[in-house]
């Protein structure tokens, strides 16, 4: 059939009515709907393709209404909600308590008092505390990461797993199918289930299944949780930042990572336990599965020195896009100061909005992001958007110490969201994140010399200089953000 023939035309029209209607009936938002309607469009055969393979950002109804049931579960039976703090009694502004129960009512996670944390910026100490922990552990270590990649340092905590279950302890490692493919490939995969470690592809890709199961809905967490009492989240994948993409031009990669003691373990345990569940038995689980994984019902200690913490997971498995609510919100509501640090800022018209909006009424705005960044789609469509930003009197910088990594947002040194997810259209929707929300001043406090650290290494964009740039590089820079809500 060639493509200009009267029958082929009929086709491509046909499809494109069937699958925009499609589009428009599931009420995502205006940019993605009228993206995917130009593609399919103006690409006859590869429009359509891309949407089978790309359009949907569901995970299955069945597993959409199970991952509620499960933390309802958990929620009733085990008390992850026993120390729970009523929206009146937290540390914030009004707003940020009414945004507190915003998240509770969406995620099931209230937040929990009495949290003990330690901050890692480092990767050297940051490894040799994970190490020193997992050989502590007597009952279980739970890991769960996108990227695992078996060089250098990281090699310290794969043996220290394989030691673990040497010893009887309950391992298990659960690793993205796609992020983790220098693992899965690797023979540390086969000698790690040789040691008893229960090793689990986590959004397994079956290439059979292209056509009816999206393949780039990825799961980006990273946490860890070791004998339900010590957690670790962040922006860290398992992988030597000194070895990790080297030779590339983007320099060593800049994460942060937070230490946890206290009930917010609950929370994260929760999260791997149902991630878990999915992965390893799908939909075939009963409750006894469920209680053989959840928390013993002991009470947590709680550190008089703790702070209260909030965890938010996020992604297609949710009803709503909990994350770009909470942090549109909390932009909104700022009074003093934003803070945003992400290596991939690629955001909607929502999020720009509310940045400028904040400049508007006097909030002090700073965006943080890396100067060489390792996807020059996301870095050139976020770029396009520095122009309205600049104008607003928004402090635009770009770090030059490496690939920064890490991603959090700083409200009024009231509240920090610090955890997986980047201010773009894939954290928003596409994959499945995690995000810690601290309400803490000291927390805060800590963070804010951290990004002191970032903007010492930064260069702040000029206006005047960043007017001269290019044509062609501002031609490409509105192309590709006519793309971003497909980034």
């Amino acid at each position: 059939m060639h493509l200009t023939s009267p029958l082929f035309v009929l086709v491509h029209i046909l499809v494109t009515l069937t699958l925009s209607l499609t589009i428009i009936s599931r009420r995502i938002n205006v940019a993605t709907t009228l993206s995917w309607i130009i593609l399919l469009s103006v690409l006859p055969i590869i429009g359509p393709t891309l949407y089978f393979l790309f359009g949907s950002h569901s995970l299955g109804r069945k597993r959409d209404k199970a991952g509620w049931s499960i933390r309802q579960h958990y929620q009733k039976d085990f008390g992850i909600g026993k120390r729970r703090v009523d929206r009146k009694d937290l540390p914030v502004a009004d707003y940020l308590q009414d945004l507190s129960w915003m998240l509770s009512m969406q995620t099931g996670f209230f937040p929990a008092s009495g949290n003990r944390y330690k901050l890692f910026s480092e990767s050297p100490p940051l490894i040799a505390a994970i190490v020193d922990d997992i050989d502590a552990a007597q009952e279980s270590v739970y890991l769960e990461f996108y990227i695992v990649e078996p060089k250098g340092s990281i090699v310290k905590v794969l043996e220290a797993l394989e030691r673990s279950a040497k010893r009887g302890v309950d391992t298990r490692l659960m690793v993205d199918d796609i992020g983790g493919r220098p693992f899965f490939t690797s023979n540390w995969n086969k000698r790690l289930s040789q040691a008893g470690v229960d090793v689990v592809k986590s959004l397994s890709v079956n290439p059979m299944k292209a056509f009816s199961k999206r393949t780039d809905l990825r799961n980006h967490r990273k946490l860890i949780v070791i004998d339900r009492d010590i957690g670790y989240t962040g922006s860290y994948n398992l992988t030597d930042p000194v070895k990790f993409k080297q030779g590339k031009g983007y320099g060593e990669w800049v994460d942060v990572m937070v230490r946890l003691e206290g009930h917010i373990v609950s929370s994260l345990s929760c999260v791997f336990n149902t991630d878990y569940i999915f992965d390893s038995q799908g939909m075939d689980y009963t409750k006894d599965d469920l209680n053989a994984l959840a928390d013993d019902g002991d009470e947590k200690p709680e550190f008089s020195e703790g702070a209260v913490m909030q965890l938010v997971p996020s992604g297609p498995e949710m009803q709503t896009s909990v994350i770009h609510e909470l942090i549109a919100a909390s932009i909104f509501g700022a009074r003093k100061t934003v803070t945003v640090v992400t290596p991939y800022f690629v955001p909607d018209e929502t999020i720009q909005l509310a940045l400028i909006n904040a400049a508007h009424r006097g909030v002090r705005v700073r965006l943080i992001v890396p100067k060489r960044v390792d996807s020059i789609m996301a870095r050139h469509a976020g770029e396009s958007t520095f122009d309205n930003l600049i104008s607003a009197g928004i402090g635009v910088y770009r770090f030059k110490g490496g690939m920064l990594h890490t991603k959090l947002v700083q409200i009024d040194d009231q509240m920090t969201l610090i955890g997986t997810a980047n201010v773009d259209m894939r954290s928003f929707y596409l994959n499945l994140e995690m995000t810690l929300c601290v309400y803490d001043t000291d927390f805060a406090a800590q963070i804010n010399q951290l990004v002191g650290q970032y903007l010492k290494g930064s260069e702040i964009l000029d206006p005047d200089q960043w007017k001269t740039r290019g044509h062609v590089l501002r031609w490409k820079e509105n192309i590709l953000r006519l793309a971003s809500p497909l980034l």
